[in-house]
C-alpha cells in the first residue's frame, strides 16, 4: 500500500514538474520569439559559469560591425540543451540560398512576413554512429513520439554544406512547440539528419530559385559543372543544379472524400498511387539529365494539401447542404483566393477516410451531439498537429459548457469583445447560440493549453477559445457564437436585428480573418488588377453616326483625343493598346462582356441624359474620361462613364472611395443653362441625384417600403444607420452653361463586408413573404439617370418647392438638434435646405445660419457638423 502511494506521489510531483517546464518555456518563447534571436542549442556549452556570454557569428549570420558583438544571454539549461536569446537578432544572406520548389513565398528583400510569423533558421548534421543493430526498438519508440518539424513550419530556403542550413517559417505557438521537441530530443528531420541549433533571424538578400539556375545552366554548356557547388555530405548529394527539371502545375488526378482532389505536379515521378494519394507528373525539358542526382530534401519536404474540409454532422439533408454551402461562400470571401479547396466532410467519411494527413484546417459546423467516435478522431486530429475551427458545434475539447445568464429563451443578436493574440480588441454585435464555456476555465486541461480571445461584453462570459493541444502544434478555435452566419440569413428575425449584424459585418470578417490566420491560412490581401480598354456604345443608333463624326473632328494623327488628365485612344478590335492611367483605349460599339447593353436600354427613358455611355471593364475612376469628350459631342448628347471596377475611385473632399464589384459607379455629364431655375441654384444638383438614386429604387411598385434615406450632403443611407452610396461634383463654366460631372456610387449588390440594396430586398421578402426580384447595377443606373432627369426638368419648370418636397420625404434630419464645429460649439436645430442649397439651422438664440456642403461634413452619431477632413 504505502508503495502504491509513493507510486503515485511521485507519478504526480513528475507531471506537475513537467506542466510547469513546459509552460515556463513557451511564456519565454512567446515574450521573446518576435523581437529576439531565440535559440535552442544542444552540445557541451563553451561557457557554464555565467549566463551571459559574447559569441561569434554562425557560419550562416552576416558579421556586426566591429564595435558590436553578438551577445548570448542563457534563459533555460537542461544538461547539454540550453535555450538562449541572442543580441542582436541574427540575419542571414540569403544570396547564396535555393529557394524550395513550390514555396509559396519566394524570399527577397521586400518579402514581408506575415505578422505573428517568426522566420527559423535550423542547423543540422548526420549523427555520427555506427550501424551495428543495436537501440532498433529504442529507436522505433522515440520516433514514435517525434515531433516533425514539417508538420509546424513551411520549408521557404536551404543551403548545403556541413552544418547543412534549413530556414522554415511558422508561428510563435510552433517554435514553442518545436523548442519543446528539440529540449527533449524529439524534433524530427528527413535523412535522418539532427539539428543542432535553431534560432529565431531576420533575412536579407535574396534566395535563388532552383529551375532557374539550370535554365542558366542549359544556356552555358561549356562552364564547369564540377565546382564548389556539390558536396559530397553522408551519403546525399546536394547541387545548385536540379538534374531533372519539372515544372509545377495545379491538375486535378485521384479520387479523395468522394470528390475532386488536386493533382500536383512536383518533382515526384508521374503516376497515380494504388491508396490513391496524390501524385506528380513529370513534364521534362530537353537536355541530358540524371534523375538520381536530385535532391532528396525537395521532395520530402512537402507541405498540407491545400484542403480544407467542412463537417455538418451525421445527417445528409438540405440543412446540412445549406450550411456547407454558408460555410464555404464565408470561407471563400476570407481566404486567399486560388489557394484552397473546400470540401464537404460526410459522416460515413470521417472515420472511414484517411483525410487528416490531407487537411489543412477542418471547420466542425454541426449542434448535434457527437457520437464518441466523432469527437475521438477530431481530438486526435488536432493533437497531431491538425488545426481545427469549431462554429457552435459540441467538439469542446472536453470543456463544459453552460447557458449564458443574461440570455432570455429568444436567442438574439448580443456584443461581444474579441482580444486577438496580436493587435487591439474588436467590439462587434453576434448572434449568440445561448451557451458560453464554464468562467472558471483553466489554463490547461490535460495535454491542451486554453487561452481565452472572445468574451461577452456584459458579464464577460468566455465564448471563443484558442486551444494549444499536444506536443505536435495541434491548433483549435472554440467559438459558440455564429461567426460563419450572414446577416441575411433566415435565423436573423426582424429589421433591428439585422441591421445591428449589418453594422458589424465589417467586424466580423476582420475577426474570421484573424481566426484563420491563427490556423494557419493565408487569407486575402488584394491582387494587383488590370486596367483595360474602354468601349463607346450608344444607345440611338441614330445619334451614333454623329457622336462618331463629332469626335472624329477632334482627334490628331494617332486617333488620340488629348484631355487634362487622361486622353482616349480610339481603336479597332485589332488595334488594341493595354491601357494606361494617362491613356485609354477606346472601341466603338463592340460587346462588353460584363455589362448589358441591353437592360441599360430598356430602362432608360430619357431624352439625353446618358445616351452615349463609355464603359470601361476596369478603370482609375470614371472622374476624368469625360472632361474632353464632353466638349466633342453636339450638346443634346448625353455622356455618362460607367465602370465594372475603379481601383482609385474619387469621394468628396479628396477621399477615395472604394469600388467593390457589384457597385453601380458612374459619371454622368449635365449640361445646365446659367440663367436657369437650377443655373441660379448649382448647389442643388448633387442633392437632385441623391434623390434620384433613392427614387429609382423607391417609385418601383412593391418597393415603397425599402428604408433608402438621405443624409446631408451627399450619402445615400439605409435608415439612418448604415451608408450605401455617395455622390460627388465637380462643375465648370462653359459659355452660358454649367457643365456639371456627377459622380456617382452605390451599393446594388455586394453583401459584404456592409451592406447592398439588394440585401434589403431580401430583407423584406422574408419579412413579408414576397418574391420581389433582385436589381441589376445596369437597371438601376439606368433608372437613377432617367429620375435625374425628370427631376432637373421639374425643378426648372416649377422651381424648388416640389423638388424639396420629395427630398424632405426622403431625408433624415428634420428638426434634429445638432452641435455646430464641436461638441461644445453652438447648439442649433436643422430647417433644412435654404433657396441656395445649403443647409439651414436656427442657432438655440434664434439666429439662422446656412452651411455649406463643400469642406463640412454631417457626424450622426455625435449629431455635429464638422469640417470636413
Amino acid at each position: 500500500m504505502l508503495l502504491t502511494v509513493c507510486y503515485a506521489y511521485l507519478t504526480f510531483t513528475a507531471a506537475s514538474r513537467a506542466a510547469r517546464r513546459k509552460m515556463k518555456i513557451l511564456n519565454l518563447v512567446r515574450q521573446y520569439a518576435l523581437t529576439s534571436g531565440l535559440s535552442f542549442k544542444s552540445g557541451k556549452p563553451e561557457y557554464l559559469c555565467h549566463l551571459t556570454q559574447e559569441i561569434s557569428a554562425s557560419v550562416f549570420w552576416e558579421e556586426t560591425p566591429a564595435s558590436q558583438k553578438y551577445t548570448e544571454v542563457v534563459l533555460w539549461r537542461e544538461d547539454d540543451n540550453r535555450m538562449t536569446i541572442i543580441e542582436p537578432k541574427p540575419k542571414v544572406d540569403l544570396d547564396e540560398w535555393t529557394s524550395f520548389i513550390g514555396s509559396a513565398r519566394p524570399l527577397t528583400p521586400t518579402t514581408r512576413v506575415r505578422s505573428g510569423q517568426v522566420l527559423l533558421l535550423l542547423e543540422a548534421t548526420l549523427p555520427d554512429r555506427e550501424d551495428d543493430g543495436k537501440g532498433d526498438t529504442c529507436e522505433e519508440l522515440l520516433l514514435s513520439q517525434s515531433v516533425s518539424l514539417t508538420r509546424l513550419s513551411e520549408p521557404l530556403a536551404w543551403r548545403s554544406g556541413d552544418p547543412y542550413g534549413l530556414l522554415v517559417s511558422t508561428d510563435v505557438e510552433g517554435l514553442g512547440a518545436l523548442g519543446l521537441a528539440f529540449m527533449d530530443s524529439k524534433l524530427k528531420l528527413d535523412d535522418g539528419m539532427e539539428a543542432v541549433q535553431m534560432i529565431s533571424v531576420d533575412t536579407s538578400g535574396s534566395s535563388q530559385d532552383l529551375l532557374l539556375l539550370y535554365a542558366r545552366k542549359l544556356k552555358s554548356p561549356g562552364q564547369n559543372n564540377s565546382g564548389d557547388n556539390d558536396k559530397d555530405f553522408g551519403g546525399s548529394t546536394f547541387r545548385l543544379e536540379l538534374p531533372k527539371l519539372r515544372r509545377g502545375s495545379t491538375e486535378v488526378e485521384g479520387q479523395v472524400l468522394g470528390g475532386e482532389t488536386p493533382k500536383v505536379r512536383s518533382v515526384q515521378d508521374s503516376g497515380q498511387a494504388e491508396d490513391g494519394s496524390v501524385q506528380g507528373t513529370e513534364d521534362t525539358m530537353s537536355g541530358e539529365f540524371d534523375e538520381q542526382d536530385s535532391p532528396e530534401m525537395l521532395t520530402k519536404l512537402q507541405a498540407k494539401p491545400p484542403n480544407i474540409l467542412v463537417y455538418t454532422g451525421s445527417k445528409d439533408t438540405q440543412t446540412e447542404r445549406s450550411k456547407f454551402d454558408q460555410v464555404k461562400e464565408v470561407l471563400e470571401q476570407c481566404l486567399g483566393p486560388d489557394h484552397y479547396i473546400i470540401y464537404r466532410l460526410k459522416h460515413d467519411q470521417v472515420l472511414s477516410h484517411p483525410w487528416a494527413d490531407n487537411t489543412s484546417l477542418l471547420v466542425a459546423v454541426t449542434q448535434e451531439e457527437l457520437e464518441d467516435s466523432v469527437n475521438q478522431k477530431l481530438e486526435s486530429f488536432v493533437e497531431d498537429g491538425g488545426r481545427l475551427l469549431s462554429f457552435c458545434s459540441h467538439f469542446n475539447m472536453g470543456l463544459d459548457v453552460q447557458p449564458l445568464p443574461f440570455l432570455s429563451a429568444e436567442l438574439g443578436v448580443h456584443s461581444m469583445v474579441y482580444r486577438p493574440l496580436q493587435g487591439s480588441a474588436t467590439e462587434l454585435k453576434v448572434y449568440v447560440t445561448g451557451l458560453c464555456y464554464t468562467p472558471r476555465l483553466r489554463a490547461h486541461q490535460g495535454s491542451t493549453a486554453f487561452k481565452v480571445v472572445g468574451s461577452m461584453k456584459s458579464g464577460n462570459q468566455p465564448v471563443i477559445l484558442h486551444a494549444y493541444a499536444g506536443y505536435k502544434g495541434g491548433r483549435a478555435i472554440l467559438s459558440q457564437v455564429h461567426l460563419e452566419m450572414s446577416p441575411t440569413e433566415d435565423e436573423v428575425k426582424g429589421a433591428e436585428m439585422f441591421t445591428q449584424l449589418k453594422k458589424s459585418n465589417p467586424q466580423r470578417y476582420q475577426v474570421l480573418q484573424d481566426i484563420l490566420t491563427t490556423l494557419g491560412m493565408t487569407c486575402s490581401r488584394g491582387t494587383q488588377t488590370t486596367l483595360t480598354p474602354s468601349h463607346l456604345l450608344v444607345v440611338e443608333d441614330a445619334l451614333q453616326d454623329a457622336v462618331v463624326q463629332a469626335i472624329s473632328s477632334h482627334l490628331d494623327e494617332r486617333n488620340v483625343l488629348r484631355g487634362n488628365k487622361v486622353s482616349l485612344l480610339f481603336v479597332d478590335d485589332s488595334e488594341v493598346t493595354p491601357a494606361t492611367p494617362e491613356e485609354l483605349p477606346v472601341l466603338i460599339g463592340g460587346a462588353a462582356e460584363s455589362f448589358n447593353c441591353q437592360v441599360y436600354q430598356d430602362n432608360l427613358k430619357t431624352r439625353t441624359l446618358g445616351q452615349v455611355v463609355l464603359y470601361t471593364e476596369v478603370i482609375p475612376t470614371t472622374m476624368t474620361v469625360l472632361d474632353r469628350l464632353s466638349s466633342c459631342v453636339p450638346e443634346d448628347t448625353g455622356l455618362i462613364a460607367i465602370a465594372h471596377r475603379q481601383t482609385s475611385g474619387q469621394g468628396r473632399g479628396g477621399n477615395v472611395w472604394l469600388s467593390p464589384l457589384g457597385c453601380a459607379m458612374f459619371t454622368l455629364h449635365v449640361r445646365i443653362p446659367l440663367q436657369s431655375e437650377l443655373g441660379h441654384r448649382l448647389p442643388f444638383i448633387q442633392h437632385i441625384m441623391s434623390l434620384a438614386v433613392v427614387e429609382s429604387v423607391r417609385t418601383l411598385p412593391s418597393y415603397q417600403d425599402l428604408d433608402l434615406r438621405l443624409k446631408w450632403p451627399n450619402d445615400i443611407y439605409y435608415g439612418d444607420s448604415m451608408k450605401l452610396g455617395g455622390v460627388i461634383v465637380n462643375s465648370s463654366i462653359m459659355g452660358n452653361n454649367c457643365c456639371a460631372f456627377i459622380g456617382c456610387g452605390f451599393n446594388v449588390s455586394n453583401s459584404n463586408p456592409t451592406i447592398c440594396i439588394n440585401d434589403l430586398v431580401k430583407q423584406h421578402n422574408k419579412l413579408h413573404d414576397t418574391d420581389l426580384p433582385e436589381f441589376t447595377t445596369e437597371e438601376l443606373i439606368a433608372r437613377a439617370v432617367t429620375t435625374m432627369e425628370d427631376l432637373v426638368q421639374e425643378f426648372q419648370d416649377n422651381g424648388s418647392d416640389n423638388f424639396l418636397q420629395r427630398y424632405y420625404s426622403r431625408w433624415l434630419h428634420s428638426e434634429q438638434k445638432v452641435h455646430l464645429s464641436s461638441e461644445a460649439g453652438p447648439q442649433a436645430t436643422i430647417l433644412g435646405l435654404d433657396d441656395s442649397g445649403f443647409l439651414s439651422v436656427v442657432k438655440d438664440g434664434g439666429e439662422i445660419v446656412s452651411v455649406q456642403p463643400d469642406g463640412n461634413t454631417f457626424d450622426m452619431l455625435r449629431n455635429l457638423i464638422t469640417i470636413k477632413t
